[in-house]
């Protein structure tokens, strides 16, 4: 197994490597979320790549809803404020304006003692237009219910090589997703069959799903995230601004990997860019 990543090196990414792995066991000294708190799963992805801590994200404790559908524990509508998959569509559209029954849904606040989770469930997130649309994005968005009790945020070079990977995800700047963006179209020469952007998924959720999603197809693409405004702001302190994710599953992070030599990141083009101070 790869333990140090040739296309970070090259690439010049300070952060390390992140895997996502599927894992019934919980390493000693992992990072965990407390028991009934609510917690953005990038800051944990943030903290194994900018500090090397593991964090193990169980199927009773992942903080937030999104979250869970993000890395793969199914679609727990009844544990989000909205309570079910109706208001939660209506949640990341336009929230009380887009309800069909709006004496239930103001049933449903009423139930919210946050202010904060009040007001975001009462005016939506707006990032989809209404719930019908929202419902379509539900539908796209993989599903995933992964077999085992933990999944893990790694730093790479932490990894084993009994366990199961099904994320590899790079932090980068505009030219490092640049470079990265060329590398998975290095072995191809498809312009528009290469990489995704995940538009309106959540950063878990493209590091995740969308991801996993990508490791039984026989052309896999990489998915750029960190689009998400919600996880941007919980992240910034930690990873700063000017970043994206730029993420594969295994089998094409182990291709790109064997392409590294002779490739652009080997260019003097590249190289002026990357050392430019």
């Amino acid at each position: 197994m790869v333990i140090k990543s040739e296309i970070a090196n090259k690439a010049g990414i300070k952060t390390e490597p992140v895997a996502i792995v599927w894992s019934d066991t919980k390493p000693e000294d992992a990072l965990e979320i407390r028991p009934g708190t609510w917690a953005c799963l990038m800051w944990y992805y943030a903290k194994a790549a900018r500090d090397g801590k593991v964090s193990a994200i169980s199927r009773n404790n992942f903080g937030c809803s999104g979250g869970a559908m993000g890395i793969g524990f199914g679609r727990p509508f009844e544990k989000h404020s909205s309570g079910n998959e109706e208001n939660f569509c209506c949640f990341l559209s336009n929230g009380r304006d887009g309800s069909k029954n709006k004496d239930a849904y103001d049933a449903r606040l009423n139930t919210i003692t946050n202010p904060h989770q009040k007001e975001m469930l009462k005016k939506g997130e707006r990032i989809l237009k209404n719930p019908s649309i929202t419902k379509e994005f539900l539908n796209s968005l993989p599903f995933y219910d992964v077999p085992t009790e933990y999944v893990l945020f790694k730093p790479l070079s932490s990894t084993d090589p009994n366990e199961v990977i099904k994320s590899i995800i790079f932090l980068v700047n505009p030219d490092q997703l640049s470079v990265l963006s060329i590398l998975a179209n290095y072995h191809r020469g498809q312009i528009t069959d290469s990489v995704i952007v995940a538009a309106g998924a959540a950063g878990c959720q493209a590091i995740g799903v969308c991801t996993y999603n990508e490791e039984n197809s026989d052309n896999p693409h990489a998915i750029v995230g960190l689009t998400d405004l919600m996880a941007r702001k919980s992240v910034r302190r930690t990873l700063g601004s000017n970043i994206l994710t730029f993420s594969v599953p295994y089998k094409l992070f182990l291709e790109m990997e064997a392409n590294v030599p002779g490739s652009i990141l080997e260019s003097e083009l590249w190289i002026e860019l990357r050392d430019e101070k």
